[in-house]
């Protein structure tokens, strides 16, 4: 068991809400000529969270830690504790808007982005241009591809997004009173250990950092987004190489994974007034690279002429 397994074990109510550990399969929504690419190469990427097209998307989640913070502070919270999370995480969402050029020996998450729903208008209208290009997205068995990644010597943190703002106060008062308690009990204990009360501070941090990447506006619900989060200690030995990609004029770091084709089970084909030959066009491309046995789905939702 990793150490962030260990983290979640910690707060299984909340492990709970963020995945059931019932499998299901989740849905990577994409570009044709991006499916093309992810399917011959058998690989998927995961890009650093710091670097996804909205940053007020990251810095939402450390702005409602810090307020939360100065919130709850009528409530007992141990000063010498949270003055310390809420400088963290102050710095943190400055950081994004100032910029920073620290990196070294920094934890970095790396995110790919999925989907419960088979067939959302909302997602498919972010790749569709036009009467005649269509999106398409590939449905993956989650728990194969999170095994698979585990084995392969990744740290995967998984999840569904959660929009709902209450749930996300009520997740990160949990998550205070936890550690406070845990901290204040090391304070009061007869051989009180500076040691032992870092390891409490740094273990609040990494939770907070690794659950807050799963709360997002609630303007996006109809997302129903499922992200699976890579943690990666950049500049140290057990780091995983990162590769860098342009991407609207910035350069943005990734991490690459290699599927295999057992975690693949279906690809669905997003709506379109030429569906047949995008269908049988689908089928052979799949064929081509040795997905024998997949199912190719059509959207059912109608276009407008």
């Amino acid at each position: 068991m990793s150490y962030y397994d260990m983290l979640l074990e910690k707060i299984p109510k909340i492990k709970r809400v963020l995945d059931n550990d019932e499998n299901c399969t989740i849905y990577h929504y994409t570009k044709p000529e991006k499916l093309l690419n992810i399917l011959s190469c058998g690989a998927i990427r995961f890009s650093n969270v710091l670097y996804l097209n909205d940053k007020e998307e990251v810095a939402y989640s450390y702005k409602l830690i810090v307020h939360l913070i100065d919130e709850f502070d009528d409530l007992g919270l141990n000063p010498d504790l949270f003055d310390k999370i809420k400088t963290h995480f102050r710095n943190k969402y400055k950081h994004i808007v100032d910029g920073s050029n620290d990196f070294e020996n920094k934890l970095e998450y790396f995110t790919t982005s999925f989907s419960t729903d088979s067939d959302s208008l909302t997602l498919w209208n972010n790749y569709a241009k036009g009467k005649n290009y269509t999106g398409y997205n590939i449905g993956f068995d989650k728990k194969k591809l999170i095994s698979e990644m585990t084995d392969n010597g990744y740290l995967p943190i998984y999840g569904s997004v959660i929009y709902d703002k209450q749930k996300q106060i009520k997740i990160i008062h949990a998550i205070f009173k936890k550690w406070n308690m845990l901290f204040e009990r090391a304070s009061k204990a007869k051989k009180s250990n500076k040691v032992k009360l870092f390891d409490i501070m740094f273990e609040l941090i990494d939770i907070l950092s690794i659950v807050s990447i799963f709360f997002k506006n609630p303007q996006f619900k109809n997302e129903c987004e499922y992200r699976i989060v890579m943690v990666n200690p950049f500049g140290t030995e057990n780091s995983k190489p990162t590769g860098i990609v342009e991407k609207n004029g910035l350069f943005v770091p990734f991490l690459e994974f290699k599927f295999s084709k057992d975690s693949v089970k279906s690809i669905n084909i997003g709506p379109t007034f030429e569906e047949n030959i995008f269908y049988t066009s689908t089928n052979r491309m799949l064929l081509n690279f040795g997905y024998h046995d997949k199912e190719v789905y059509r959207s059912k939702i109608p276009l407008r002429y």
